[in-house]
């Protein structure tokens, strides 16, 4: 498994525990967990890669959030 095998896996994971709670769908407090894990990526890709995920399953999102 690539790197970004494993951060795609771990999004959906994300995307999947936001829909059944919306209140975790804060992008760039998650943007920045993953980047600990993943720092091949910048926290902007990681918000992009996060916001398409939570777009494809029509879920809330707030990517003004501070982090």
């Amino acid at each position: 498994m690539t790197e970004r095998d494993a951060l795609r896996d771990q999004i959906y994971r994300l995307a999947a525990a936001a829909e059944a709670d919306p209140d975790t769908s804060n992008l760039k407090s998650l943007a920045v967990q993953l980047w600990a894990n993943f720092n091949e990526f910048t926290v902007e890709d990681l918000e992009d890669i996060l916001r398409d995920e939570w777009r494809t399953r029509g879920l809330p999102f707030n990517d003004n959030a501070e982090i």
